[in-house]
């Protein structure tokens, strides 16, 4: 057994949480740097000095605030839309950080197992935990593209429907909202979205390329081109999105075709492991009985 006394283990663990979490919610570092240079007179003489040093505050706090941004992009991208997900999601890295240092102190208590190793384990263990949120980030954003791209050609089919009798483009990306509620839910949430910024006032435009950076897909992307196209140059915006509806219908029939392509040369390795061997001892079965039975059975005789 360990000599460390487990309310110490338990005390050390306790004040390291609690230690991350002030650290998550605290103000950094260099914004509080700079808002001391800013509030404080440099003296005279030493100008240049204090610009260097207000300088390279300024540039931490702004590539800070940078990581920050590309966090939050990353949350939004995946749907967790809170402003609070960033807090979160630290929180859910040290507690996947911390939660098998624990477990590995105590699994040292309890067993005559070492606690350096136990310790270097649960270490190991919550570097890994601390990385499995940003793939489950990626997971999410991967299957939410996958969704949308599956129903942009329907989205924009009634689009144009709406378009052609008559109605406003933000009150037919409305009537869209509403028509696809149960087929297409995620699709129908954004372009309520889009029509709540759109009467807000931003131009619809501007909305759509919002919504394109809320899921970084290039299909929005070039839909919000072609409505600031014929927003800025006064086109037809009926026959602009029939034939973004038509390319898209183009592009999707191309994609099914690709993987239609895909599935022969993915279907072989199944039929390797699976069906081969079971046609195998079907044909070569008997034959190595009749063998068996010739050489050894009927050869000892």
């Amino acid at each position: 057994m360990s000599s460390i006394p487990l309310p110490l283990i338990l005390g050390a663990i306790t004040l390291a949480a609690m230690l991350a979490l002030l650290l998550i919610g605290r103000k950094s570092a260099g914004a509080k740097r700079v808002e001391e240079l800013a509030a404080s007179e440099p003296p005279k003489g030493t100008t240049a000095k204090k610009e260097n040093v207000v300088t390279s505050g300024v540039r931490k706090y702004v590539e800070q605030e940078e990581k920050k941004k590309a966090i939050r992009e990353r949350l939004i991208q995946a749907g967790f839309y809170s402003p609070d997900s960033a807090y979160w999601l630290n929180v859910i890295r040290g507690v996947a950080f911390l939660l098998p240092v624990a477990l590995g102190g105590l699994v040292s208590l309890f067993t005559d197992v070492p606690p350096t190793m136990t310790l270097l384990i649960g270490s190991a263990i919550g570097l890994i935990g601390t990385l499995a949120p940003s793939f489950i980030l990626d997971s999410r954003k991967a299957a939410r593209q996958k969704k949308l791209r599956r129903a942009i050609p329907d989205a924009l089919d009634v689009l144009s429907i709406c378009l052609e009798g008559g109605m406003s483009f933000p009150a037919s990306l409305s009537r869209v909202s509403q028509e696809l509620v149960t087929a297409h839910p995620d699709l129908a949430l954004e372009l309520a979205i889009v029509d709540r910024e759109s009467r807000m006032g931003l131009s619809s435009g501007q909305a759509i390329r919002k919504f394109a950076d809320r899921f970084d897909l290039e299909e929005i992307r070039s839909m919000a081109t072609v409505v600031l196209q014929a927003e800025t140059y006064g086109s037809s915006l009926v026959d602009a999105m029939n034939v973004f509806a038509e390319s898209m219908r183009e592009k999707r029939s191309q994609q099914a075709e690709t993987k239609a392509q895909q599935a022969v040369i993915k279907i072989i390795f199944p039929t390797l492991l699976c069906i081969f061997p079971a046609l195998f001892l079907v044909i070569m079965g008997p034959a190595a009985i009749q063998i068996y039975e010739t050489l050894v059975v009927n050869g000892g005789k």
